[in-house]
């Protein structure tokens, strides 16, 4: 897929988030690998429904320089991390979904016999210390809770990552008993 094949799909699976109510406004965010040293990431503040395949942007996996033009979600640094860590991750996503932002409230894993991801220590939102407490868990797993905030997991492509954070979803509601 070419680059702005892939523009086209990350802006396709932000407005899925929206759709299946993993994120509500601009809260959550998207990303794909273009190549082992760039990936694109849903910009800032954008509503999903206005992103334009020019606002999707480019980031190098390296330094953390980005295009010029729209500016990159605020998560750029966890996904980065995580990308870095994790070579073998294509696509990510980050959702702000209600069972699993109860379990981030409570610092709770989510831990089923099917699935293990467990809850990283909280930091500011967009901070390296996130980053580097996400990154840290999503070394050995597929996806994280994040302390006060949300749910972030990653995949080979953004349909299984999508799947992911629905069957995550589905799952801390389950713990719930909702």
């Amino acid at each position: 897929m070419d680059v702005s094949e892939l523009r086209r799909e990350v802006m396709r699976y932000g407005q899925l988030l929206v759709e299946h109510r993993l994120i509500q406004a601009t809260w959550g965010n998207v990303s794909v690998r273009v190549d082992d040293d760039h990936f694109l990431i849903t910009p800032s503040g954008v509503d999903y429904y206005r992103t334009r395949p020019e606002d999707v942007v480019l980031v190098c996996v390296l330094d953390g320089s980005y295009e010029k033009g729209a500016r990159p979600s605020s998560e750029r640094r966890m996904h980065r991390a995580i990308y870095q860590v994790r070579p073998d991750l294509r696509a990510i996503v980050h959702t702000h979904s209600q069972n699993c932002a109860v379990l981030a409230g409570c610092h709770l894993d989510l831990l089923t016999d099917v699935l293990d991801y467990p809850c990283a220590a909280y930091a500011v939102s967009g901070s390296a210390a996130l980053a580097r407490n996400v990154a840290n868990i999503m070394r050995a797993h597929d996806g994280c809770i994040m302390a006060n905030h949300g749910f972030v997991t990653g995949a080979e492509t953004l349909g299984r990552a999508l799947s992911q954070a629905l069957e995550a979803e589905r799952a801390a509601g389950e713990l719930l008993g909702v």
